[in-house]
């Protein structure tokens, strides 16, 4: 188990973020930035109350969203660092008072409906009338402030000027929507729509009409900053090599050969399979003419051995590098590369960061955010009509899979009608499992607790629903012992997976016969990985063959941004079918 659970870890990891709190960070002319993809219902007021960033700041980062904001849209939040006592320090719009009016409660007002009426906000009449913010009675006289807005901020040579006034809509509640996912589509707290609805609970039914508080919000760019020019190379996109006689490539694997600090049998022997694999392909590459020389390097796990072996003589006319396996090793190689300009390969699992202004890494491993993607791609063009149901996981590790695989539902390309999503919890998904309707739900959890809970509570909830029951997955969950092989049958257990390994394919029994002459052992996971990436990296860019199947996994590789690197764009849709892993469809743009 240990030995299965290290290789998913190099295959299948990456390092997660959830929003806002733990929000994926991205840095840009050396400023932090929150990353923030738009939802359905999302408002610069509401992002605003999300990051609690200044309106002003957000536009300002960026230009254009003055227009409107829509859907799957990429937004740079600013990370405001607070200061006290500064003439730095950040600070919100501010208003100054210049009034205020007496005002008489009538029969039937609410607190939200007198700020209304003065245009002004609940929080300013609480100000002025402590007590109130418990409600207010008949007869009660209320001190009213009147404010002018002081909004304008001056960011280098740039004016914007942000003004919101609040406003109430009208929205009709929909068949698979809750009080908890409108809250969330709109960003407007549970409280503020039962206040205005004049709700005392959550309850809600489909066609319900009830009022949600919102800003209306009005951009005005008054002045066009001045940007300075920025210095940049152009680089070829496909980094396509000029031919050469014979071409140099490193293979960077821990193999651990005089043991050590930090030796592990495990790895040293994932290593050996790996480049067991890789010597059947170079034999391969020989074979179709590839004139190369391979020089295979023990990194252990120790940034100084790396280090030492960048500096080789051999490194000087480098074509291509490949590996090491360990992810927290991968930078320094990674800006080795850059510097020099050779191609790098990430042959196994890597942090997505490794990517950024580097045009020069490949990842051969696509991320977990391109694998939930997949799925929702997968979804969104399946023929069958069933509900739809996403189901928020509890950790916040989880929860930046939750919101990729909701962004892409929403806004991907669909053949004919997309169909609906229904968003719940842990606690309510029950109450969609139906007799007679069919019912997708997905649990995008990499946690092992969370996914039996769920699975415990589908069970349970089933029992006489005579209905078809798909559970959509992550790829961590077929190594959950703890969740029967059998539920996972029943409920058409599916997943997204970065590669499809399986002995009955005849690429995979060709390869395993040879595997076996050679070695005089079974092929592993491991050992096809090698295999793969070697072959396909190599006669792509340096024999420029075009054939980007290899024997469990399919190479399409997507530029992650513009100066960014490359990412292998595929996903392979599974499925336990009769106790078996089997494919069912692959999500390649």
């Amino acid at each position: 188990m240990k030995y299965w659970t290290l290789i998913v870890f190099l295959l299948g990891s990456i390092q997660l973020f959830a929003q806002p709190k733990d929000a994926e960070i991205e840095v840009k002319d050396g400023k932090k930035y929150y990353i923030h993809i738009v939802q359905a219902g999302n408002s610069l007021w509401g992002i605003h109350n999300l990051y609690n960033v200044p309106v002003d700041d957000i536009v300002s980062s960026n230009p254009g969203v003055e227009n409107g904001i829509k859907d799957g849209q990429k937004l740079l939040i600013p990370v405001v660092i607070k200061q006290t006592n500064s003439n730095n320090s950040t600070e919100s719009p501010k208003l100054s008072l210049s009034t205020e009016i007496k005002h008489l409660v009538q029969a039937q007002e609410t607190l939200y409906g007198i700020s209304k009426k003065y245009n002004v906000t609940t929080d300013q009449i609480i100000a002025a009338n402590p007590g109130v913010e418990n409600g207010v009675k008949k007869g009660q006289e209320l001190i009213i402030p009147s404010f002018t807005e002081s909004t304008t901020k001056l960011v280098n040579t740039t004016t914007t000027k942000i003004v919101f006034s609040d406003t109430i809509i009208d929205h009709i509640v929909l068949d698979h929507e809750t009080m908890y996912s409108i809250s969330k589509r709109f960003m407007v707290p549970v409280e503020d729509i039962q206040a205005v609805s004049g709700l005392k609970n959550n309850r809600i039914h489909t066609g319900d009409l009830i009022k949600i508080p919102i800003k209306k919000e009005k951009v005005q760019k008054l002045e066009v900053r001045e940007v300075k020019k920025i210095e940049s190379q152009k680089i070829d996109s496909t980094l396509l090599y000029k031919e050469k006689d014979e071409y140099s490539i490193a293979i960077l694997l821990p193999f651990f050969l005089d043991k050590g600090p930090g030796f592990s049998q495990n790895v040293s022997d994932l290593s050996t399979e790996f480049y067991m694999g890789a010597k059947i392909a170079i034999d391969s590459l020989e074979k179709i003419g590839l004139k190369a020389k391979f020089y295979v390097f023990d990194t252990k796990n120790d940034s100084t051995s790396i280090k030492s072996i960048l500096i080789k003589d051999e490194f000087l006319n480098m074509d291509m590098v490949i590996g090491p396996l360990f992810p927290d090793k991968m930078g320094i190689v990674a800006k080795f590369c850059k510097e020099k300009k050779i191609k790098f390969i990430c042959p196994v699992a890597s942090n997505s960061d490794i990517l950024k202004d580097n045009p020069y890494v490949y990842a051969a491993i696509p991320s977990d955010i391109t694998l939930i993607e997949g799925a929702a791609k997968y979804l969104l063009n399946r023929t069958s009509r069933e509900q739809i149901v996403l189901v928020k996981p509890i950790l916040e590790k989880d929860i930046v899979l939750y919101d990729k695989f909701r962004a892409a539902f929403l806004s991907f390309p669909c053949a004919g009608v997309r169909q609906k999503l229904i968003e719940t919890t842990l606690v309510d998904f029950k109450t969609y499992v139906k007799k007679g309707v069919n019912t997708t739900f997905i649990i995008p959890t990499t946690d092992e607790t969370s996914s039996k809970k769920f699975m415990n509570s589908l069970i349970a909830s089933s029992i006489n629903v005579n209905s078809e029951i798909t559970v959509f997955g992550t790829k961590e969950w077929i190594n959950f012992d703890d969740i029967n092989g059998a539920y996972k049958n029943k409920y058409n257990f599916h997943f997204s997976a970065p590669n499809d390994f399986n002995y009955s394919h005849e690429k995979t029994k060709e390869l395993a016969k040879i595997y076996r002459k050679n070695f005089n052992a079974d092929m592993s996971k491991m050992s096809v990985q090698g295999f793969d990436v070697i072959l396909f990296f190599a006669s792509k860019y340096l024999l420029k063959a075009e054939n980007s199947v290899g024997v469990m996994s399919d190479f399409n590789l997507v530029q992650k941004g513009a100066g960014n690197g490359f990412e292998n764009n595929n996903a392979f849709i599974l499925k336990q079918q009769d106790f078996e892993i089997v494919k069912i469809a692959e999500t390649n743009d």
